[in-house]
């Protein structure tokens, strides 16, 4: 089924067809789901509690993108350790390391910090794109429902036996190498026709702190090929070929001027593809 809609945000203009789909991270309580005029899909990017505690500047040194919460009760580490697969600093205070994420590479596992506190910081390292966020493996082509790091935030949370309930109402996001971003806005297109595009356009004005794409194939089809790619104005940002994959990245400057649209097209040979565009901003 084709569709073609126009979405105005705060953020963006976005002019979609053929499936495409301007999708939430999250909702605000007690409003209806979909993209208001007044910027009601997007997420606001809040700085945790301790961010200027003494022994808590190396997250400002090395982490990206993140997700945190409090979870409410001191955390005994010697518990928490064996959460680790790779256990990379240890004190009376907090644990560092790599932790699983279900269903990807190693290259995928997020860092995780928890402090004996009730803190847990789940976060990209500061080289990696937000897009990073992107949970494409249980993606319903609809509705954004989580993200990579939420998905390692919850799992150490319920191994601590910790309130989901109150993990889900506290967590935030924050991007440690952009204090000022206040904002995020993911917007999502997916395809299984061949060809998909829209178009986005930023306002003049807006302070654009960064904008980073994920792009998904999924080579599953009757002739074996399961080329995929998206262009943007014209210009190759991402492609890949047989298979399943998962490939991120910043998008070019040119990609961000303001006050013109800029055309966006996912296409592929079989299967299905996606691509997404996240948008930090204040």
């Amino acid at each position: 089924m084709l569709r073609k809609a126009i979405l105005v945000v705060g953020l963006a203009i976005l002019v979609g067809a053929a499936g495409a789909v301007a999708t939430l991270l999250w909702q605000p309580p007690g409003e209806e789901p979909g993209l208001s005029a007044n910027a009601g899909g997007s997420l606001s990017l809040v700085a945790p509690a301790f961010a200027q505690a003494a022994g808590k500047s190396f997250l400002e040194t090395e982490a990206g993108i993140s997700v945190y919460a409090n979870i409410g009760q001191a955390i005994n580490l010697a518990k928490a350790t064996p959460l680790y697969r790779v256990l990379e600093d240890q004190t009376d205070s907090y644990l560092i390391g790599t932790v699983e994420l279900s269903g990807y590479g190693e290259d995928w596992w997020p860092h995780v910090w928890i402090d004996k506190d009730g803190w847990i910081v789940v976060y990209y390292p500061k080289a990696e794109p937000t897009s990073r966020l992107m949970h494409w493996y249980v993606y319903k082509r609809d509705q954004i429902t989580t993200t990579t790091l939420r998905e390692v935030l919850f799992s150490v949370a319920r191994q601590l036996a910790a309130d989901i309930v109150r993990v889900e109402s506290g967590m935030r996001y924050y991007h440690w190498q952009r204090p000022d971003s206040t904002k995020m806005l993911i917007v999502v297109d997916t395809t299984d026709a061949g060809t998909d595009t829209f178009k986005y356009t930023v306002p003049a004005g807006l302070t654009l702190d960064e904008l980073t794409g994920s792009h998904y194939g999924s080579g599953i089809g009757y002739y074996g090929n399961g080329w995929s790619a998206t262009d943007i104005d014209g210009t190759r940002f991402q492609g890949g070929g047989e298979g399943t994959y998962i490939l991120v990245g910043l998008l070019p400057d040119n990609a961000l001027v303001q006050g013109v649209p800029h055309v966006v097209t996912t296409s592929h040979k079989s299967g299905w593809a996606g691509f997404a565009l996240f948008f930090l901003y204040r």
